[in-house]
C-alpha cells in the first residue's frame, strides 16, 4: 500500500514533461541460495533503470544522475525504508506461500507494480505478484482488494485482507 502511494506521488511530479511517463518495480525473492542474491529490487522511471537493490548490497545503488543531484536525503531515506518493506514483503509472501504448498527446494516470488501517466492526465496503476514464475494474486486498486490468479492463491488474498484490515484499525 505504502508502495503504492509512493508511485502515485512520483507519477504526479513527473507529469511537467509532456508523453507519457511511467514508474515500474520489480522484485523478486528466492528461497535458497543459488548464486544469485536472495532478494533483488528495480526500479525504473521511463522505461530507465534508476534503482538497483539486492541483498548482498549494504544500501541501493541510484543509477541516474538527475535523481542523485536533485533529490534531498529525505527521498534516499524514505526510499531505503520502501525498499526493507518490499524486501520484508517478498521474503514473507515467498515463506508462508511455500509453506501453504508444502513446498521445498528453490522457489521464486515475484512482485512487480507500477503507474504510467499520460499528457492529458489520464493515470493507470498495476500490482502484482507471482509464483514460480506463474501469475499468482493481482491488486485491484479501484476496490483496494487482491484477486487470486488461481484457487491456490485464495489463502493469500485472505491473509493480505486480514493484514488490511489489521492496519486500519
Amino acid at each position: 500500500m505504502i508502495r503504492m502511494t509512493v508511485l502515485g506521488i512520483l507519477c504526479w511530479v513527473h507529469a511537467a514533461a509532456a508523453g507519457t511517463h511511467s514508474l515500474q518495480y520489480f522484485a523478486v525473492g528466492t528461497t535458497e541460495e543459488t548464486g544469485i542474491p536472495k532478494y533483488v529490487e528495480v526500479d525504473m522511471v521511463d522505461g530507465m533503470q534508476y534503482m538497483y537493490y539486492d541483498s548482498t548490497m549494504e544500501k541501493p545503488t541510484f543509477r541516474m544522475d538527475w535523481i542523485n543531484k536533485t533529490m534531498g536525503p529525505d527521498f534516499w531515506e524514505r526510499r531505503i525504508q520502501y525498499i526493507e518493506l518490499g524486501h520484508n514483503m517478498v521474503k514473507s509472501s515467498l515463506s508462508k506461500t511455500v509453506q501453504h504448498f508444502n513446498h521445498t527446494g528453490v522457489h521464486i516470488y515475484q512482485s512487480m507494480g507500477g503507474c504510467e501517466l499520460d499528457a492529458d492526465g489520464t493515470r493507470r496503476t498495476y500490482a502484482s505478484h507471482a509464483y514460480d514464475g506463474k501469475d499468482f494474486v493481482s491488486l485491484d486498486l479501484e476496490t483496494m482488494t487482491w484477486i487470486a490468479a488461481l484457487p491456490q492463491a485464495v489463502y493469500y488474498k485472505r491473509m493480505r485482507k486480514l493484514t488490511h484490515t489489521a492496519n486500519r484499525l
